[in-house]
């Protein structure tokens, strides 16, 4: 009821002021230390955002999500936006709307969103049906002008010797009325983006840095719009079919499978209702099943004999399958590399040593000298060599013509692999 109140002004949050205003009709309006933070949780208060965020070109964005945490699948909790001078924190729990306008917004080249370490939010985003298009990630920024990787809390205070909270980094978001420290929180996220942008932005125009800043932004997100997959399901990992044979690896997909429908139907986490390791044994030892409704690795919901009997169903249906489709007790689930596969590999690996030894290598060095040690990490990782060396990834086009400038000066031959 407090937190009711709260939301339409009928009582003020301790240390915050309230203010009242038909403008921000269902909205909750909190003082920080410097600017007005708005809790948007009616369509009104929405409306009132959009209107404000309209009349300009650039937002400092930031979400707040659980991906299979405390429930299932890849969820948005919160939206983070900084307009001008105000904080405004969207809840899309409490709002029953599709953000049409908002997406639209995010999907216009000509508006920028400013962020830090966006790639998880821009997949959310997008499996929302949202392709932000101007993405500028000042991570990728502070790594061009040679600082080591760090938080953005820890960004904020060394850069601009502000100190933030740190407490709700592992929140549970989903979860409603949210806590005052957490609104706090969550607005920090995005309050001093455009400080911390002006600061990066001005120390990369004084190194003539500032257009690789953007190929860098337009280049990394172009690749994660390019990426398909399901994001809210969890993957199988080779190492979780280590141990088992063919046949106990096609019945541990198949209970992976199954228990991934009964989490979405719980709304929990799936290892938060059966644990892996008990689905492993299960699958080597179907006999488990008698002590089903007494097991401790599955959530006290699912502990009924109709389940038991469901998935003692599933067990002899995947036995059935897997038998028919011939697969094989005494063969691994984890399929070796076949001699053409373990050749081709071995060929890779002999290629990417050469190349690090003649080109590679010396490359790294002359990066390091002349530009530092974080700017080589990130423009030329190891991984990055292996794509290079292979041919496997096109990289942005200052970063190809930087390399051939290095490499002319030091005599590298690197065109064989740029081209």
């Amino acid at each position: 009821m407090k937190i009711l109140d709260m939301m339409l002004g009928n009582e003020s949050i301790p240390g915050l002021s309230y203010i009242n205003g038909s403008s921000l009709i269902a909205s909750r309006r909190l003082m920080n230390n410097l600017n007005p933070i708005r809790y948007i949780v009616t369509l009104p208060g929405y409306q009132a955002f959009l209107t404000e965020l309209y009349q300009t070109n650039e937002v400092a964005l930031d979400l707040e999500f659980d991906r299979n945490r405390y429930g299932y699948g890849f969820q948005l909790c919160l939206i983070q936006c900084k307009v001008h001078s105000t904080c405004y924190i969207i809840d899309p729990l409490l709002l029953d709307i599709s953000f049409e306008e908002f997406f639209a917004y995010l999907e216009d080249s000509k508006r920028t969103v400013v962020c830090f370490s966006f790639s998880e939010d821009f997949r959310l985003l997008r499996s929302l049906g949202c392709d932000v298009t101007t993405v500028r990630d000042l991570d990728i920024g502070l790594s061009l002008i040679n600082t080591a990787k760090q938080s953005l809390v820890k960004q904020i205070s060394s850069r601009l010797s502000v100190q933030t909270s740190k407490g709700s980094q592992t929140s549970n978001w989903l979860t409603r009325p949210l806590l005052e420290k957490q609104i706090r929180y969550a607005c920090e996220d995005v309050h001093y983006l455009f400080e911390l942008r002006d600061s990066i932005v001005t120390e990369l125009q004084s190194n003539d840095r500032y257009t690789w800043f953007e190929q860098e932004n337009d280049w990394v997100y172009s690749l994660e719009n390019s990426q398909d997959e399901n994001l809210n399901k969890i993957a199988i990992k080779p190492k979780d079919l280590d141990g088992l044979n063919e046949i106990e690896g096609y019945t541990f997909k198949k209970l992976f499978e199954w228990r991934d429908k009964q989490a979405k139907k719980l709304g929990k986490p799936p290892f938060k209702i059966i644990d892996n390791h008990y689905l492993k044994l299960l699958s080597q030892k179907h006999c488990l099943i008698d002590n089903w409704n007494n097991e401790r690795a599955v959530h006290y919901l699912l502990r009924k004999s109709t389940i038991r009997d469901e998935i003692s169903k599933e067990l002899s249906l995947a036995l059935e399958e897997a038998i028919k489709d011939g697969l094989n007790a005494l063969k691994p689930a984890n399929i070796p590399l076949t001699s053409y596969d373990y050749t081709k590999l071995k060929q890779e690996q002999k290629i990417i040593k050469e190349a690090k030894k003649k080109v590679f290598g010396p490359l790294k060095d002359r990066l390091i000298k002349k530009y530092g040690k974080h700017v080589q990490s990130y423009m030329l990782s190891n991984r990055v060599i292996q794509e290079l060396a292979l041919g496997q990834t096109k990289f942005p086009s200052y970063r190809l013509d930087l390399f051939r400038q290095l490499s002319v000066e030091y005599s590298l031959e690197i065109e064989y692999y740029l081209d």
